[in-house]
């Protein structure tokens, strides 16, 4: 004999279901967590902005010169970014309390003030861009890290672009030793005296004195390294090496010196008594 269920047990496990999607219904969604912050640490006994991991950033650094007396003196440093900024370094605050995407920290100057950065940006694994105000002194290094970066430099900055096809423009530091585009196929711009392209297809143009108290750093020493690099000394006596593989190095204007160094490469001298050396590899060398 067919059987049915009864009328309570019907509605008892209407009533149960009901309870279950009231419930799902009802719940609250997840409290999502806040992205991570930048943050403002010393490392090393240097002042460092360090990105959060997934951290796209758009940072630009200014400085100004506060004299406190008679051989004290110090930098304040104003770091501005897209994302908000952890300020836990000492001598770092938040010049508002409702903007915590800006940050001023204070740095003493040694009375020898080139035997060291004043600061460093670690910038991390996204397409980043940097910039610094031209006409500022603080000695710097910037690391763009993975990614496709856009630095921006002076003459007291040095930057590593890294891993990544990354455009840099300008360059110095302390010792004049420029920048570094690393891994990737890098653009780099105004060097005011060296630049390294590294591993890959790299683009590399010098540029003009950047600092008038140093004249020589518009003879510009540019490496191609690794890859198949196109160099251009552009104005002064301009020192170029090819490096590894097919490169293309043009003097321009001035007496320069061109190595091609090992692969097939064209070395054009362009005006002014240059010096030209293919090296190994079958080589297209002209003075125009």
């Amino acid at each position: 004999m067919r059987t049915y269920p009864s009328y309570r047990s019907v509605a008892a496990a209407t009533g149960a279901l009901a309870l279950i999607l009231g419930g799902a219904a009802l719940a609250a969604p997840a409290a999502q967590a806040a992205p991570a912050a930048a943050e403002m640490v010393w490392e090393d006994a240097e002042l460092t902005f360090v990105a959060a991991p997934g951290q796209v950033n758009e940072l630009t650094v200014s400085a100004r010169v506060v004299e406190n007396g008679p051989n004290d003196s110090e930098y304040v440093l104003t770091f501005r970014d897209r994302n908000n900024i952890d300020a836990k370094a000492r001598e770092c605050t938040y010049p508002s309390a409702s903007d915590h995407k800006v940050v001023e920290c204070r740095v003493h100057i040694p009375e020898n003030s080139d035997d060291s950065d004043n600061y460093r940006v670690n910038l991390g694994d996204r397409d980043d861009t940097f910039s610094v105000n031209p006409k500022d002194s603080a000695y710097a290094t910037i690391r763009g890290g993975a990614g496709n970066d856009v630095l921006t430099g002076n003459a007291s900055v040095v930057m590593h672009g890294e891993d990544g096809n990354d455009r840099i423009q300008g360059g110095g530091g302390i010792w004049g030793i420029g920048s570094y585009g690393g891994n990737g196929d890098d653009t780099l711009t105004d060097c005011s005296y060296e630049c390294h392209g590294g591993a890959g297809n790299d683009s590399l143009t010098g540029g003009g004195v950047q600092d008038p108290d140093y004249p020589e750093w518009q003879e510009n020493h540019l490496y191609g390294d690794e890859g198949n690099d196109v160099l251009h000394g552009r104005d002064g006596n301009d020192t170029l090496y090819g490096g590894k593989d097919n490169d293309r190095l043009y003097g321009d204007a001035g007496a320069d010196t061109l190595y091609g160094n090992s692969g097939d490469d064209v070395l054009r001298g362009g005006e002014g008594k240059d010096t030209l050396s293919g090296g190994p590899g079958t080589d297209e060398v002209s003075q125009h």
